[in-house]
């Protein structure tokens, strides 16, 4: 018995070992920056990010490509794999347009009642996410140190400031709630907070760890630039009880964030769009957010309008899910311009092509591999290569069941004779019909699966391994002379 067991323990030590030595089916998959990225994004959880320090919650800057500018956006196209970001794009920039024209619109002591009051903020960081299902996840806007005065917080004076205001909204899990029967989320559950309420909430600090988008705008203190970060604006309303008639024409003006030139630097863009990062304890997701500044006279409700002046008051934020956003693998080119962390990643065959595909978020396989001019697709397969197969695919299937084949037909006229165009008859079986009736069944469908083409490996392999080993023959029967060039100097 005791035989037995040794014999037992010797065998499972020296299969074990043997698994360790010999490579695995995915040894051919090279580590990439994918890999660096994702071992990021996977290692920070809601449970330990409080522990984790401010660096290890942010991406590389280049993990989102193709970043909208405003200044391009006419002159550029737009791919559909960047549709999202630029619609959170617009969005950031549409509510800092309007707040910052209704806080300067209404800035007298008489419309002190009619501003946006504290209900009117909530609904409206609300609005902007359940409108946008499936593009914004959060919402938000934050002032800056003692630059708010709360209409609604009736136990202080008039014409108080309170130190920090901060709502935001992002969208809720709602997978565990009573009224949720069947444990699914809806995504129709909104939570909306003050993050500025409380201890340890300063989000103007830089020890903060979810406010990237702070130094970009925050604190607005020195005035020597005014006159290109805050533009003027001019809105007309007209006024109309008759159809075709205007009554009443009512100008104006008012400062908004900056607009750019065709060459301005990063720094006179009006919306900045911060690289990923990890929103904790909030949403607990990986977000990035379009900002931009809502601009309002500071101070307010003065006589002295020379003591007035145009200032970065907050910042609107809207986010959008990081796993959301396409990433393109292919390499860099006209339509994946750089920097991409991920371009280069994709792990099409030479005699293939790279192509992005739309829908796939952070997750890889988001391509397809297209035949190069001169090739064409084998006859086992239907269509390009898809990236989600080659992600899986083994060594063998690697290097056999994705290359596209070569083109061999060749027209070619005779010269110096006139050219007779003899047409040949065409075999009743071609190539391709004896290559399926050998490798698929009478009753089986032409049309193969991903199961049928793993299969068929270890007989492309075989016929690939006797046409090289024909071929070797025929060369050993048949040598080439070759005759060496002589060395020549190459500075005449």
């Amino acid at each position: 018995m005791a035989i037995i067991q040794r014999a037992c323990v010797f065998l499972f030590v020296a299969f074990w070992a043997f698994y360790l030595v010999s490579p695995t089916p995915y040894t051919w998959m090279k580590r990439d920056r994918w890999d660096e990225i994702n071992e990021i994004f996977s290692n920070v959880t809601a449970q330990n990010c409080r522990s984790k320090d401010k660096a290890d919650l942010m991406l590389p800057v280049d993990s989102v490509s193709a970043v909208p500018k405003a200044n391009e956006i006419l002159s550029s196209k737009t791919y559909s794999n960047r549709s999202a970001l630029l619609h959170v794009h617009n969005m950031a920039l549409n509510r800092a347009f309007f707040y910052s024209f209704i806080f300067q619109r209404l800035n007298h002591t008489w419309d002190f009642e009619t501003q946006p009051g504290l209900m009117y903020i909530y609904m409206s960081m609300a609005a902007d996410i359940s409108a946008s299902p499936g593009y914004i996840n959060g919402s938000g806007i934050f002032f800056d140190n003692d630059c708010y005065y709360p209409n609604w917080y009736t136990t202080l004076p008039f014409n108080t400031t309170i130190p920090l205001f901060g709502p935001k909204a992002w969208r809720d899990d709602d997978y565990n709630e009573p009224t949720n029967f069947l444990r699914e989320p809806t995504n129709n559950t909104l939570s909306i907070w003050d993050l500025a309420a409380g201890n340890s909430r300063n989000y103007t600090d830089k020890r903060y760890k979810g406010n990237p988008w702070v130094n970009f705008w925050l604190p607005d203190i020195k005035a020597d630039k005014d006159s290109a970060r805050k533009h003027t604006y001019s809105v007309s309303i007209q006024y109309s009880n008759t159809t075709g008639v205007i009554t009443e024409e009512s100008t104006n003006e008012f400062y908004g964030p900056q607009l750019p030139g065709s060459e301005s630097p990063e720094e006179m863009l009006p919306v900045r769009i911060t690289q990923p990062y990890f929103d904790c304890g909030q949403s607990n997701r990986w977000i990035v957010t379009a900002s931009a500044p809502v601009v309002e006279y500071m101070v307010r409700y003065s006589d002295f309008m020379l003591m007035r002046r145009p200032r970065f008051t907050a910042v609107y934020t809207i986010d959008i899910e990081f796993e959301r956003l396409d990433m393109n693998q292919c390499p860099i080119m006209q339509g994946n311009p750089g920097p991409n962390a991920f371009a280069g990643t994709a792990r099409c065959r030479p005699t293939t092509s790279c192509e992005p595909l739309m829908g796939f978020g952070f997750r890889r396989g988001g391509y397809q591999c297209v035949c190069n001019p001169g090739f064409y697709y084998p006859w086992w397969h239907d269509g390009p290569f898809l990236g989600v197969e080659l992600e899986e695919a083994t060594r063998d299937e690697y290097e056999l069941g994705f290359d596209c084949l070569t083109i061999q037909d060749r027209q070619v006229l005779p010269q110096g004779k006139s050219p007779e165009f003899v047409r040949k008859r065409r075999s009743v079986a071609s190539d391709k019909d004896r290559f399926l009736a050998e490798v698929i069944g009478e009753t089986q469908s032409v049309r193969l699966s991903h199961r049928m083409k793993r299969h068929l490996i270890p007989k492309i392999k075989e016929i690939r391994e006797s046409v090289m080993r024909e071929k070797r023959e025929a060369e050993a029967a048949h040598p080439k002379v070759t005759i060496k060039k002589r060395h020549t100097a190459k500075i005449k």
